[in-house]
């Protein structure tokens, strides 16, 4: 019989004599277990896969806020929201907000409500400092995907209680870093009752023995659940299970169910991986097929800086046509047009790469790719059709050329866009679309007089600025299917909050991106 199953059915034995001398002493036990392993060298954790998606951060280590919920990795002044953003709210309030507020429509309301997440900003007025509110906003950049931000920001706060403990080993397992939180768990094992945390750093640690003990105890006991007993097992020792077929994955499945099962080659469930779980999909082990496919689905949700895909794009030759590997092939195509400079080619490649993004989803990322570079193209009539897909493209981009601008024509929405990105007055067309008319309206124009409009206005008054702001996106999530009125009342409210090169960003997508966006 295998060394495993010899320490697993001894130690039952040794639990039962523990339990049967001192029934309450059981669980101390297992809380001591894991304070004094034997020195074992610890794997090196592995770097951020990607870098936060944060700009122009300072992070001032050493300080300790008030509360939890006042930390924040964007400052004020980087956010241009108030540091009263939520007014006076109640803590369970914002975090319910927080928590239930989807994360859709246009890629800058996505990037708005993520600053909003990675915001400092003054805790609630009853709060207690539990870290209710700064739980709920990392718990929303792990739902996203966004792991390393929801690392970067959890990690600003001490795990004085079990709950911000909790979220901050699940974030680490998924990203693979777990020496700090298995040092904290190791230093105070009192912060969690999960006895899967504690046999996991255990076994990250090195210490196979006391995690097969653990194990053994926990097991026995009924402390852990069978069918994750079985999955530690697995995880401690693989070879065991040579021959015997694959466990069921749990419906749902948690994050630690599928770490164990990432961990010993077990088959993923069919259909779409919750977005946490593709984290480990974009890192360089990860095959080229699985990397572009985590890789476009964390950029649609605005959790993956997009030149990381871009990168993927580029990494080798397309395996197949069509999909994810028929943009793969127009990347390449477009790269070797632009470094051939023939226009032809040229313009062929930017059509197809238009129509391939386009029906992805994914035309504001090949905006932010390629609009610095399209930028210093001169136009040329010989570009042709592809002329408008560049102008598209360098508007998304918040970029104006006047070449290409001055040598199309222009539908109506597009010199909408124009006139947007350019800054140049915006003026009412009669005939122009309701759309059109409640954007301009929007950024520029009166008072809507709307019962919406008085409501979110005076959450700003109350210094409700959170609030307003997340209640103006809701009525932009629809894009250019959103009701004009509210569109007008969406736009003219982020004006108000101080969100103005927002508003005109998303104002341009509405115009410019097709349905789904």
């Amino acid at each position: 019989m295998r060394l495993f199953y010899l320490v697993f059915i001894s130690t039952l034995g040794f639990a039962a004599s523990v339990m049967a001398q001192a029934p309450l002493s059981a669980i101390d036990w297992l809380s001591d277990s894991i304070n004094d392993p034997p020195v074992f060298e610890i794997p090196t954790d592995t770097a951020p896969l990607v870098e936060p998606f944060i700009q122009d951060i300072s992070v001032k280590k050493g300080l300790t806020p008030v509360s939890p919920d006042a930390i924040g990795l964007l400052s004020p002044a980087l956010t241009g929201f108030s540091a009263g953003l939520w007014g006076d709210m109640l803590a369970d309030d914002i975090a319910n907000l927080i928590t239930n507020f989807p994360n859709e429509g246009m890629p800058e309301a996505r990037s708005v409500f993520r600053r909003i997440l990675l915001a400092q900003a003054n805790p609630a007025p009853n709060d207690i400092q539990n870290g209710l509110v700064l739980q709920a906003r990392a718990g929303r950049l792990l739902d996203i995907g966004a792991l390393d931000a929801a690392e970067a920001l959890i990690g600003l706060a001490p795990a004085t209680n079990p709950s911000i403990f909790e979220q901050k080993f699940n974030i680490s397992v998924l990203t693979n870093r777990t020496s700090e939180v298995c040092d904290a768990l190791k230093t105070a094992p009192a912060i969690s009752d999960d006895l899967s945390a504690r046999i996991f750093c255990l076994a990250r640690g090195g210490d196979w023995n006391a995690a097969a003990i653990t194990l053994s105890l926990g097991a026995g006991i009924g402390a852990i659940e069978p069918a994750r007993a079985e999955m530690l097992m697995r995880f401690l020792d693989p070879e065991l299970f040579e021959g015997e077929p694959d466990p069921a994955a749990p419906n749902p499945m948690n994050i630690m169910d599928f770490v164990l099962r990432e961990a010993v080659l077990l088959p993923r469930p069919t259909g779409l991986m919750p977005l946490p779980y593709l984290y480990r999909d974009i890192g360089t082990r990860a095959p080229l097929r699985a990397k572009l496919d985590a890789s476009e689905r964390l950029v649609m949700a605005g959790s993956l800086p997009s030149n990381l895909l871009f990168a993927a794009y580029r990494e080798g030759k397309a395996a197949s046509s069509g999909g994810v590997w028929g943009r793969a092939n127009s990347v390449q195509l477009l790269d070797d047009a632009l470094k051939e400079k023939n226009i032809e080619n040229l313009s062929r490649a930017l059509l197809n790469i238009y129509e391939e993004f386009s029906s992805a989803g994914l035309l504001n990322a090949l905006a932010e790719e390629y609009a610095e570079v399209l930028s210093t193209l001169e136009y040329s009539p010989e570009f042709n059709g592809a002329a408008l897909p560049v102008l598209d493209l360098l508007h998304l981009a918040n970029v104006s050329n006047s070449s290409w601008a001055d040598g199309v024509e222009l539908d109506e929405n597009r010199r909408l866009a124009l006139a947007i990105v350019t800054q140049a007055p915006l003026i009412i067309d009669p005939s122009g679309s309701a759309m059109q008319q409640s954007i301009i309206n929007g950024l520029n124009g009166p008072l809507p007089n709307n019962p919406a409009t008085v409501r979110l206005l005076g959450l700003l008054e109350e210094d409700r600025q959170g609030q307003a702001i997340l209640a103006s996106l809701g009525l932009l999530s629809d894009g250019s299917m959103s009701d004009p009125e509210g569109v007008r009342t969406g736009l003219y409210v982020l004006v108000a909050a101080g969100q103005t090169a927002a508003a005109r960003r998303i104002a341009v997508q509405i115009l410019l991106l097709p349905v789904g966006g």
